[in-house]
């Protein structure tokens, strides 16, 4: 199975839950070897619209946490220097493990990823879009997020707290 969907009618990949690895020739991204000192951002575009999403189903403001966002970041990184795009990493790790190996107590954790967005809030209406990654944005409670971004690749990490 393929994982893509067409959205304003440009075909764009999306990573859903039981979809297989899909190929992909991702935009040039610089200082494409993931190393744990990777710098994290977090985009106020993407954490004002993400908890503006929140907000209208009733759900808390999501946090950035910079565990997760280096989570997200070194996974992105990992996608665009391999060309893959998977939860699951080339070395084998799910979200669960790479966000553990990065120190955060793994309390209910979800990931989405994308690619072909050309910024954090395309991305984020990308997820809107779609009914799991919609799901996994509204978990319920107080969550934190990391975002990641290599290119046209997007990792979105979140968890509640623990």
């Amino acid at each position: 199975m393929r994982c893509t969907e067409i959205l304003a009618g440009a075909a764009i990949a999306v990573a859903l839950a039981g979809c297989e690895e899909v190929p992909l020739t991702p935009a040039p991204v610089t200082g494409s070897t993931p190393t744990a000192e990777t710098a994290v951002t977090t985009d106020s575009a993407f954490m004002s619209g993400l908890n503006a999403l929140r907000a209208q189903h009733g759900q808390p403001p999501a946090t950035p946490d910079s565990r997760l966002m280096t989570a997200a970041q070194l996974h992105a990184e990992d996608m665009a220097a391999n060309g893959y795009f998977n939860h699951r990493s080339r070395d084998g790790r799910s979200y669960t493990q790479r966000i553990a190996a990065q120190g955060y107590p793994t309390c209910w954790p979800v990931e989405n990823i994308a690619f072909g967005s050309h910024s954090p809030s395309g991305a984020l209406a990308q997820w809107t879009g779609s009914p799991p990654h919609l799901r996994n944005m509204l978990t319920s409670g107080t969550v934190r997020f990391g975002l990641g971004q290599a290119g046209n690749i997007f990792v979105l990490d979140l968890a509640r707290t623990c």
